[in-house]
């Protein structure tokens, strides 16, 4: 897995850290969700689907909630059940909860779409509408051999630096706000802040 350093401007880290902050609450929404349930009736909380559609209300009633990106949010839903799902074999067991400026972060799996194709290059077509698959991807934009620009969600475009390892490639990137800005793809590659530039609490992978 590639990372790097990024560099964004002070209303970018602002936005980012409220990215964390959505997306650590929706997370301890889960968490107290799946508590309560389990405390009253001994069954588990509601699936993905729901949470989805609960979520929404959510958005609607409260206008901090509201007023962030719901990509950002649902994904921290789908990072639940999946954590959920694996807790008996990923050795970490049941989700927890994430504290301020301890877990702070959030995924985002691709922001833009694009269509998805077959090996031998046909389209990809759902099974029931007939309509070509579009898929998500990341997207990034090499400005030179040592700089390049991230898509963020509500963010724009946030650069980070090129390591000597590193390589553009679609992956998730995943925002901590514990450590310092840095952008991560599939591969591990880590570039260190510069002393000329602010330093943001904010990293991206």
């Amino acid at each position: 897995m590639s990372r790097f350093r990024m560099f964004p401007s002070r209303a970018q880290a602002e936005q980012l850290l409220t990215h964390c902050a959505h997306a650590r609450y929706v997370w301890n929404l889960a968490v107290e969700q799946q508590h309560s349930h389990w405390r009253r009736w001994r069954t588990s909380a509601p699936g993905l689907a729901e949470q989805c559609r609960q979520l929404t209300e959510a958005r609607r009633e409260s206008e901090w909630l509201g007023s962030g990106n719901a990509d950002v949010q649902q994904q921290a839903l789908k990072d639940f059940a999946r954590a959920k799902s694996v807790r008996f074999t990923s050795g970490f067991g049941e989700p927890t909860w994430r504290r301020k400026h301890v877990h702070e972060g959030f995924r985002v799996i691709g922001t833009d779409r694009v269509p998805e194709y077959h090996l031998d290059g046909s389209p990809r077509l759902n099974a029931k509408t007939g309509r070509q698959v579009m898929g998500r991807s990341v997207v990034v934009q090499k400005l030179n051999r040592r700089w390049a620009q991230v898509r963020v969600p509500g963010c724009g475009w946030v650069r980070f630096r090129l390591s000597a390892k590193g390589q553009r490639r679609e992956a998730a990137r995943r925002e901590n706000g514990s450590g310092s800005p840095s952008a991560t793809g599939s591969g591990t590659s880590r570039s260190r802040s510069s002393p000329s530039r602010p330093r943001y609490p904010a990293r991206v992978r």
